[in-house]
């Protein structure tokens, strides 16, 4: 099956506006698909709606739904990174992370399943390499698409005959989502794996043209997983050293033991 398979078929994404959701448009439209998006920021066949709003993804869904006469892929591919200390209480950043990373694609899932299962759609969410391999002060962002890889499995074990679901794993890849950790003296570069935003894009094509459960988006992204899966004290070890060697900073204060 090609990416030819796509031809005709109605795609809404969200996060439209971002890299990642930018390149896969492309590609998705050079394949024939009609392209619907979702983004804080309205555009050229883009609703503007923040994915932490129910009442406000409801409504962009079924405009999307109304312009395209139905959906029949669904991404998920809104998202946000932030940098903070595990050890510290959680801040409002931390609550909007969770919230626009994991309750997003279910607000937008949920709003989308009435046509998604007159079309026996398809689900495209976009977790992360960071879903199995945990790296300091990101925990936020680990423990949201963790919980994400977690709503994908629940999702397509009660749609199972109904709706198909698939996990897009991208490994790190370089677009604005990490210029928040970096101000702050965290940056990824050298410690993890680096894909490319086309590489992720074409990742998701073969998530949405094959249905297949989880897609990697480079064969060192899926070496790492499955390294994060079967061997997590010897990555976790290497990420360690990593860290030290690219002088991977604190982004708080040590936190001060009780009394």
């Amino acid at each position: 099956m090609t990416v030819h398979a796509l031809s005709g078929k109605r795609v809404l994404i969200t996060g439209a506006g971002g890299g990642i959701a930018q390149a896969a448009i492309a590609a998705l439209r050079s394949g024939g698909a009609v392209i619907s998006g979702i983004d804080l920021q309205p555009g050229e066949g883009i609703t503007a709606a923040d994915v932490r709003d129910p009442g406000a993804i409801k409504v962009a869904v079924d405009t999307a739904a109304a312009r395209m006469g139905g959906i029949d892929i669904l991404i998920n591919c809104a998202g946000i990174g932030t940098a903070q200390d595990a050890g510290a209480l959680p801040t409002d950043e931390v609550r909007a992370t969770i919230d626009i990373n994991l309750l997003g694609p279910w607000n937008t899932t949920g709003a989308a399943m009435p046509h998604l299962l007159a079309s026996r759609g398809h689900v495209v969410n976009v977790t992360s390499v960071l879903a199995v391999i945990s790296l300091p002060f990101a925990s936020a962002y680990c423990a949201s698409k963790h919980a994400l890889d977690a709503y994908s499995n629940c999702l397509r074990i009660e749609y199972h005959d109904r709706v198909s679901v698939s996990t897009v794993r991208p490994g790190y890849v370089k677009t604005h989502i990490h210029d928040g950790p970096a101000r702050k003296g965290v940056s990824l570069d050298g410690v993890t794996n680096e894909d490319t935003v086309e590489q992720a894009a074409a990742a998701i094509v073969r998530a949405c043209t094959h249905r297949s459960r989880t897609v990697a988006t480079s064969r060192p992204t899926a070496v790492g997983i499955w390294f994060g899966r079967h061997f997590p004290r010897f990555v976790e070890g290497v990420i360690i050293r990593r860290g030290r060697q690219h002088q991977l900073t604190q982004v708080s204060a040590e936190v001060e033991p009780s009394t």
